[in-house]
């Protein structure tokens, strides 16, 4: 009883550090961008996929963001 107890527990301590450690979402298509803002409204970080399929990012990400996307021409 105390094995599966500990069992259990160790597996709810590892699904919240998971949880916990999940990175906020970014770019996974061509054109689109993230804008990251901490609680004041700043701006703190961003990322984008160009039309060219480079992804760059700076600054940090957060939860707070704002996403678009780019006008790409048709190849």
């Amino acid at each position: 009883m105390r094995k599966s107890f500990a069992l259990g527990l160790g597996l709810v301590a590892a699904l919240v550090a998971t949880t916990t450690l999940a990175r906020p979402p970014g770019p996974d298509e061509i054109g689109e961008f993230y804008v990251y803002f901490d609680a004041s409204g700043n701006v703190v970080g961003q990322a984008q996929m160009s039309c060219e399929g480079v992804l760059t990012e700076s600054g940090v990400r957060t939860a707070k963001y704002s996403v678009g996307h780019l006008v790409c021409n048709p190849r």
